[in-house]
Protein backbone atom coordinates (compact mmCIF):
# COMPACT_ATOMS: atom_id res chain seq x y z
CA UNK A 1 0.00 0.00 0.00
CA UNK A 2 1.32 3.68 -0.64
CA UNK A 3 2.09 5.77 2.17
CA UNK A 4 -0.95 7.33 3.72
CA UNK A 5 -2.52 10.61 3.46
CA UNK A 6 -3.80 12.78 6.37
CA UNK A 7 -5.71 15.29 6.51
CA UNK A 8 -4.33 17.92 8.54
CA UNK A 9 -6.76 20.91 7.56
CA UNK A 10 -10.12 19.25 8.47
CA UNK A 11 -11.30 19.17 4.87
CA UNK A 12 -14.98 18.17 4.50
CA UNK A 13 -14.29 16.92 1.11
CA UNK A 14 -14.50 12.78 0.47
CA UNK A 15 -11.49 12.99 -1.19
CA UNK A 16 -9.62 13.91 2.15
CA UNK A 17 -10.77 11.01 4.13
CA UNK A 18 -7.03 9.75 6.02
CA UNK A 19 -7.38 5.56 5.89
CA UNK A 20 -4.89 2.96 6.01
CA UNK A 21 -2.28 1.20 8.17
CA UNK A 22 -1.38 3.78 11.16
CA UNK A 23 2.26 2.83 9.99
CA UNK A 24 1.63 4.34 7.04
CA UNK A 25 1.43 8.07 7.47
CA UNK A 26 4.14 10.20 7.69
CA UNK A 27 5.91 10.58 11.14
CA UNK A 28 7.69 13.02 12.78
CA UNK A 29 10.06 12.87 16.41
CA UNK A 30 7.79 13.43 19.08
CA UNK A 31 11.09 14.14 21.36
CA UNK A 32 9.00 14.67 24.78
CA UNK A 33 7.98 11.05 24.38
CA UNK A 34 11.27 9.42 23.21
CA UNK A 35 9.43 8.26 20.15
CA UNK A 36 7.56 9.66 17.23
CA UNK A 37 4.30 11.17 15.96
CA UNK A 38 1.84 10.94 13.60
CA UNK A 39 -1.04 13.24 12.75
CA UNK A 40 -3.69 11.50 11.00
CA UNK A 41 -6.42 13.89 11.29
CA UNK A 42 -6.84 17.43 12.70
CA UNK A 43 -10.41 19.06 12.51
CA UNK A 44 -10.78 22.85 10.63
CA UNK A 45 -10.79 24.34 14.29
CA UNK A 46 -8.50 21.91 16.18
CA UNK A 47 -10.46 20.97 18.71
CA UNK A 48 -9.91 16.88 17.25
CA UNK A 49 -6.90 15.59 16.31
CA UNK A 50 -6.33 11.97 15.69
CA UNK A 51 -2.47 10.35 15.77
CA UNK A 52 -0.43 7.46 16.22
CA UNK A 53 2.81 7.25 18.76
CA UNK A 54 5.48 5.65 19.32
CA UNK A 55 6.71 6.42 23.03
CA UNK A 56 9.67 5.07 25.23
CA UNK A 57 10.61 5.60 28.74
CA UNK A 58 8.40 7.44 31.12
CA UNK A 59 6.73 10.52 31.53
CA UNK A 60 4.22 12.52 33.80
CA UNK A 61 1.42 14.42 32.07
CA UNK A 62 -1.67 16.41 33.36
CA UNK A 63 -3.81 15.97 30.45
CA UNK A 64 -4.61 19.47 29.06
CA UNK A 65 -7.88 17.61 26.80
CA UNK A 66 -9.48 14.47 26.41
CA UNK A 67 -7.55 11.70 24.94
CA UNK A 68 -8.79 8.03 23.62
CA UNK A 69 -6.09 5.87 23.47
CA UNK A 70 -5.98 2.42 21.74
CA UNK A 71 -2.64 0.32 22.44
CA UNK A 72 -1.77 -1.15 18.76
CA UNK A 73 1.92 -2.93 20.30
CA UNK A 74 3.76 -3.50 23.49
CA UNK A 75 2.38 -2.02 26.95
CA UNK A 76 2.02 1.06 29.06
CA UNK A 77 1.61 1.29 32.85
CA UNK A 78 -0.22 3.82 34.25
CA UNK A 79 -0.51 5.74 37.59
CA UNK A 80 -3.47 7.85 38.01
CA UNK A 81 -2.69 10.52 40.78
CA UNK A 82 -5.82 9.65 43.02
CA UNK A 83 -7.10 6.88 40.99
CA UNK A 84 -5.91 3.37 40.11
CA UNK A 85 -2.09 1.68 38.61
CA UNK A 86 -2.98 -0.64 35.47
CA UNK A 87 -1.30 -1.87 32.52
CA UNK A 88 -3.00 -1.80 28.97
CA UNK A 89 -1.55 -4.21 26.18
CA UNK A 90 -1.87 -4.63 22.80
CA UNK A 91 -5.68 -4.51 21.98
CA UNK A 92 -6.76 -2.59 25.35
CA UNK A 93 -7.67 1.07 25.53
CA UNK A 94 -8.51 4.17 28.33
CA UNK A 95 -9.94 7.23 28.27
CA UNK A 96 -8.35 9.91 29.99
CA UNK A 97 -9.64 13.32 31.09
CA UNK A 98 -8.46 16.81 30.86
CA UNK A 99 -6.89 18.08 34.06
CA UNK A 100 -5.70 14.37 35.23
CA UNK A 101 -2.28 13.45 35.85
CA UNK A 102 -0.75 9.97 34.90
CA UNK A 103 2.78 8.47 35.22
CA UNK A 104 3.37 6.47 32.27
CA UNK A 105 5.96 3.80 31.85
CA UNK A 106 6.39 2.84 27.89
CA UNK A 107 7.69 -0.63 26.91
CA UNK A 108 10.35 -0.15 24.61
CA UNK A 109 8.33 -1.27 21.33
CA UNK A 110 4.91 0.62 22.87
CA UNK A 111 2.13 2.37 20.08
CA UNK A 112 -0.82 3.59 20.19
CA UNK A 113 -3.70 5.26 18.23
CA UNK A 114 -5.03 8.19 19.83
CA UNK A 115 -8.05 10.62 19.73
CA UNK A 116 -7.35 14.02 21.35
CA UNK A 117 -10.59 16.25 22.12
CA UNK A 118 -11.05 19.57 23.75
CA UNK A 119 -13.27 22.44 23.88
CA UNK A 120 -10.10 24.53 22.87
CA UNK A 121 -7.38 23.72 20.12
CA UNK A 122 -5.66 20.78 21.03
CA UNK A 123 -1.65 21.56 21.27
CA UNK A 124 -0.44 18.59 22.84
CA UNK A 125 0.23 17.76 19.17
Amino acid sequence: MAPSIPNTTGSESPADVPYGPYTSFPWEPFTEYGGEKSIIYRSADGKVVAAAAKETGTATLTYPCDELFYVTDGWVKLNVHGGDHFILTKGEFTYLKKGTTIDFTFSPRFANVAVFMDNEPVTLL
